[in-house]
Formats: structure tokens, C-alpha cells, sequence
């Protein structure tokens, strides 16, 4: 499988390019700055993907700040969602997708290089992303001060904190995973695991039919929170 991983200015990128690539994942990087038409165009299939009925999956990396003022990463999460491209996102990535599906990303407190116990929903106990957990404890590494205590109706609640803030969620439609939390930490001890079993559903979702690529109506969100 081909990851088009868009680079939102993070130490841990480049984490997550060695992880992808152990997992067998060919891997294209472009920083946020460049036009969201660039990487959408880098996220057709090739000739050889296509022939093999494939496509390449996004992942969203983690970054500094708010999302919307991350480079063309609200505008590359609206699209995914509506043309169902195969996506994960992470961190800041999947604050990017909790805005663009109308909810609202804000400060939850700064919790920075700190390994948290996290509760797994039964939701999230059923799904691909955590079947390397086999119903045991997950304890993920937390390097944010934003992030949200309520989803947006499009997403599903997979992982969240002790107080509700939200680790993990799934779009209910489209095949996009969000991990507030960073699997490619040595401070999330499953998290290879985890990445694992993301990079087999997204494979998955690459190999399914591609959803028409007309536009898919969102909530209408300001921009606003804490940046």
C-alpha cells in the first residue's frame, strides 16, 4: 500500500515514516504548505495501483497549534471525508477531522510526553484499530493541550480519557480513523500494534470500491478555539 502523508511541521513525522515503512507501506511526504490540489492529485491511484484496484491512503500527522491554521489540512480532511479516500489522522490530524465534521476542537489542558491509561469504548473494542488489544488496558503517550470532550453525530467514539476527552473516534460513513493520541511513541506501548492494525483496515478500505468523488454536504464550522 502507498502512504500519502501530509507533514504538519512535527518532530514525530518522521517516527511515523519509519513505522509505515516497516510495516511495508510505500510512503510520499508534503508539508502542509503546499496546495491541497498537490496532494489530492498525489492520491490517485497509478496505473498499477489502479490495474490492482488500489488506492493510496492519507495520513494526517501530528503539529503545533490549531488546525485551522495548519496549511491546507482543513480543506485536505473536508475533502477526504467526502470523497472517502482511506485516511488517518493524528494528533493534530484528528482535531482537523473533529472540526471538519463540525464539532470543535479547544484547550483541554497541556499534557505533554505523559503516558495515560485510556478507556476503550465498546465500540472501539469491536473495531480493526485496537484488535491487537485482545480487551486488555491501552495506555497511550499525549502530546496536546487542544482536543474535545463531544463528537460531532459523524463520528463514533472509540477510546477516550477518564474525564471525556476524546482519544479516538471513527467516521460513521467514510473510512477515516482518528487517534488524538501518538501510536508512534515509545510512550504508547501498543502502539505499533495499533498502527499495525490501522495500516491492514486502511489497506482494506484502499481495496473497496472508490466512492463517488462529488461533494458530500458537511456541517458549515467558524473558525475559532484556542490556537
Amino acid at each position: 500500500m502507498r502512504v500519502v502523508l501530509l507533514d504538519n511541521r512535527d518532530s514525530f513525522v518522521y517516527n511515523l515514516v519509519d513505522q509505515f515503512a516497516s510495516l511495508g507501506a510505500g510512503i510520499e511526504v508534503y508539508r502542509n504548505t503546499v496546495a491541497c490540489a498537490t496532494v489530492l492529485a498525489a492520491l490517485e491511484p497509478t496505473a498499477a495501483e489502479a490495474a490492482d484496484g488500489l488506492r493510496p491512503a492519507l495520513c494526517l500527522s501530528p503539529g503545533p497549534g490549531h488546525p485551522r491554521a495548519a496549511g491546507c489540512l482543513m480543506e485536505l480532511v473536508t475533502t477526504a471525508v467526502e470523497r472517502s479516500i482511506p485516511t488517518l489522522g493524528i494528533c493534530l490530524g484528528f482535531q482537523a477531522l473533529v472540526e471538519a465534521c463540525g464539532g470543535r476542537v479547544d484547550r483541554v489542558g497541556p499534557v505533554h510526553g505523559r503516558s495515560v491509561r485510556v478507556e476503550v469504548s465498546p465500540a472501539g473494542r469491536a473495531d480493526p484499530a485496537f484488535e491487537v488489544l485482545a480487551g486488555g488496558p491501552l495506555d497511550v503517550a499525549r502530546y496536546h493541550s487542544l482536543g474535545t470532550r463531544e463528537l460531532p453525530e459523524a463520528l463514533t467514539s472509540l477510546a477516550s480519557t477518564a474525564d471525556g476527552v476524546v482519544m479516538a473516534a471513527r467516521h460513521r460513513s467514510a473510512p477515516v480513523v482518528g487517534l488524538q493520541f501518538h501510536p508512534e511513541s515509545v510512550l504508547t506501548p501498543q502502539g505499533p500494534g495499533v498502527l499495525r492494525s490501522l495500516t491492514a483496515d486502511l489497506t482494506r478500505a484502499a481495496s473497496a470500491p472508490s466512492a463517488p468523488s462529488g461533494p458530500t454536504t458537511l456541517p458549515t464550522t467558524s473558525p475559532g478555539g484556542a490556537r
